[in-house]
Order: structure tokens, then C-alpha cells, then sequence
């Protein structure tokens, strides 16, 4: 009978893992470095894991769903869908600043990585799906309730998201602190659309003067 991959101590391995190559480098480690270094046999490791690409894939998979469950945490409480954006960009920037390392080397791993990397991709746009479309979603219906302006959801949250991503990059080459750019976002592009019940009590009374104004003819 085949030996069942226990899925929590290959997570724990994949961390240790991390350490290892973080120290080494990426480059200069091979397999047999990494059992050596674990204190496995390398059959053991690769049973756990085929390359390095399987490292950089289990690690990714986990930084992306601990990413997502950080910013989910951040915003459960969050009412207002503009909030919900403003909340899940102030995460983005705080979970990554706090992971810099770790995204460099994650980076040199994939660029190690042999074979295509689509499959990867695929997963980690599988991972953030749920919480692209949930953001979507509350736009929408915000749209609807007269809490946001109106505005098209999906590509307002492609911008964030797109956004978000570039600060990553810049976070990664330059050194550049992500939060100066979100906060940017959030004034120019996010704020903006929020109707708050102050924006929505003034609104209504500019339309009903306007209503009262008679036309010059």
C-alpha cells in the first residue's frame, strides 16, 4: 500500500526548508544539501518533494493562504465595501513588508525552477479567486445600496489588485515601502467612491435645490 503524504509535516519541512536555503542560498543548494541539512535521508525528502520547484510550490501555496487568511481576519469586521478595499490594501502592504525576504527567495526558487510555471500561477489565482471576487461582489451590491459611486467592480478591484502587485515588485528591486503607494490608492482612487451618510444627506439636498431651480429659458 502506498505511504500516505502527511500533508502537516510536509508543511513543516517546507518552513525548515526556507531557513536552509535562505542561509545557503538558493543556488547553491542542492537536494542532497537539504536532506543533510533537515537531518533526512534524501529519500525521505523526496518523497516529501521532487525538486526544489516542489519546495518553492508547497512554500508558495502556504505564504498565499496565509496571506489570504490575514487579510480575511483583517476585514471580517469591516462594514462598508470601500472600507473592505482600503482594509484589504492596508493588509496587502503590512503582510509583505513583514515578508520581504521570504518573497525574494521565493522568487529565486522560481526562477530555479525547471518545467513550466503556469501550474503555479493557476493555483495561486485559485487561491486569491474567493477573496477577488468577494471584494467584487460588495462593490456591486454597495453600488446598489447607495454606499458607493457608481463605478465598474471588477475593474476597480483589478486596479487595486494590479496595484498591490507592482508595490510588491517595487518592495522587492527597490526597497520601496509599500504603504506611501496604497495610501495614494486609497486617496485618489478608493476614498472617492465611498458615499458616506454625511456625502449622501448632502447629495440628496444639492439634487432636490436643483430640482427647486427653475431653468433659464
Amino acid at each position: 500500500m502506498p505511504r500516505k503524504l502527511d500533508l502537516a509535516r510536509r508543511a513543516e519541512l517546507a518552513a525548515q526548508a526556507v531557513d536552509v536555503l535562505r542561509a545557503r542560498g538558493v543556488h547553491r543548494c542542492t537536494m542532497s544539501d537539504l536532506a543533510a541539512a533537515l537531518g533526512l535521508k534524501r529519500p525521505t525528502l523526496y518523497f516529501y518533494f521532487r525538486d526544489l520547484g516542489a519546495v518553492f510550490e508547497a512554500v508558495l501555496e502556504d505564504t498565499l493562504r496565509r496571506f489570504v487568511e490575514y487579510v480575511v481576519r483583517r476585514t471580517a469586521a469591516v462594514e462598508h465595501p470601500v472600507d473592505a478595499l482600503i482594509e484589504t490594501a492596508r493588509a496587502s502592504a503590512d503582510f509583505t513588508s513583514e515578508q520581504r525576504e521570504l518573497v525574494v527567495l521565493l522568487l529565486q526558487l522560481w526562477s530555479a525552477q525547471p518545467g513550466d510555471a503556469e501550474p503555479m500561477i493557476a493555483r495561486g489565482q485559485e487561491l486569491a479567486a474567493p477573496m477577488r471576487a468577494g471584494l467584487t461582489a460588495r462593490l456591486a451590491d454597495g453600488i446598489a445600496a447607495g454606499l458607493v459611486a457608481p463605478c465598474d467592480p471588477a475593474r476597480i478591484v483589478d486596479l487595486m489588485m494590479a496595484t498591490l502587485d507592482g508595490a510588491l515588485v517595487a518592495q522587492v528591486t527597490r526597497r520601496a515601502a509599500p504603504h506611501p503607494v496604497i495610501e495614494e490608492l486609497i486617496a485618489r482612487l478608493l476614498e472617492p467612491l465611498a458615499i458616506r451618510p454625511g456625502r449622501r444627506k448632502r447629495a440628496r439636498k444639492d439634487a432636490a435645490g436643483a430640482a427647486r431651480t427653475p431653468r433659464r429659458t
